[in-house]
């Protein structure tokens, strides 16, 4: 049986008995430790790190270009303000989108942990890889080993739903960021198109060149220009490892349901859903014994009645015997002339 550290290890001892017959039990198609690799969320996490400094490098790189379309150009600090929404969003997303990532990491890591267990118990040997009592995988055997314990039949369907509830609330803000992050920069866009008719429109309104509204002008496109590129490459990049951690948390909450279907499920499995066909057959089989018992106690009546027969015709010829037995004897008497003191 898993280990499990921490408080739940006391009560996971409490199935152990409960358990002991599926020892030795696992499906040649149960996910293997070699098929499920650990480190994909780890991956994910480096290739995380690789890409902002990379980031990081290019910004140093072209830091003259980027000053003068980010700053230079900036009449107003409404591309400043809108810019640094953008790229606020963009990294607390990606902050986030880490945070689960590394969480996701160590659930791979439980599950590689319960999968050598299932190997050790295989071989009948007792388990000591101790499993994170906060992993998914975990709190699923808990929560299975209790139902067991109230002699209930886990609900595999409701465990699922509830596991696909809790791991899409804790995704919800990704999701949100990576719905309006691009919508950012068509704000920012609309904004700038504005600022850049204001000009235009003071201009219009000068009788001679105004070059306030030129200024506004220019700064109005090159605001949107800068609000449109800040948020395509922004998109892009936070799009990416959105789906990738969308990926790594599929790809454990899938290990952990075919763990639960092939290793769980047979494991905590109540058998009162065939009570009825059970209750059934018993009665069948009874109703075939008694039937049995009918059939020999009549052929017992069958068998007492010919003994008694057979005692009765017994019974006639040693009277028949007899009898003939006391004529011989009197037939003797009158052959010899035996007198009364001779026939005693």
């Amino acid at each position: 049986m898993p280990r499990f550290s921490g408080e739940l290890s006391s009560y996971a001892g409490t199935c152990s008995t409960a358990c002991q017959y599926f020892q030795g039990m696992v499906s040649s198609t149960m996910i293997s430790n070699q098929n499920f690799q650990p480190t994909v969320s780890r991956n994910i996490l480096i290739m995380m790190a690789t890409v902002t400094l990379l980031l990081l490098l290019g910004i140093w790189l072209l830091r003259e270009p980027l000053i003068m379309l980010y700053v230079a150009q900036d009449t107003t600090s409404i591309g400043f303000f809108l810019n640094g929404f953008i790229v606020f969003l963009f990294l607390l997303g990606m902050i986030r989108t880490a945070t689960l990532l590394w969480r996701y990491w160590r659930e791979e890591t439980a599950i590689r942990d319960f999968l050598d267990s299932i190997l050790e118990e295989q071989k009948n040997r007792e388990s000591s890889i101790e499993i994170d009592p906060d992993s998914i995988i975990a709190q699923r055997y808990m929560a299975m080993a209790h139902s067991h314990a109230r002699h209930v039949t886990p609900n595999h369907a409701a465990l699922s739903q509830i596991l696909l509830a809790n791991e899409s609330v804790m995704g919800s803000l990704p999701r949100y960021i990576n719905s309006i992050l691009i919508l950012t920069g068509v704000f920012g866009t609309i904004v700038s198109l504005s600022i850049a008719l204001m000009g235009t429109s003071s201009l219009l309104e000068a009788a001679s060149g105004d070059a306030e509204g030129i200024n506004l002008v220019i700064h109005g496109m090159s605001t949107a220009l800068s609000t449109t590129t800040t948020a395509i490459v922004c998109y892009m990049i936070f799009g990416y490892f959105y789906l990738r951690m969308i990926l790594a948390r599929t790809r454990v909450i899938s290990a952990v349901e075919q763990l639960t279907t092939e290793y769980l499920m047979p494991r905590f499995k109540v058998k009162t859903e065939n009570f009825t066909a059970e209750v059934t057959s018993l009665v069948e089989s009874l109703r075939i014994v008694a039937q049995q018992m009918i059939t020999a106690q009549s052929q017992q009546s069958d068998n007492e009645a010919a003994i008694r027969r057979a005692i009765e015709d017994h019974s006639g010829r040693m009277d028949a015997l007899a009898a003939r037995l006391d004529q011989l004897q009197q037939t003797m008497v009158k052959g010899f002339r035996l007198s009364n003191e001779e026939q005693q």
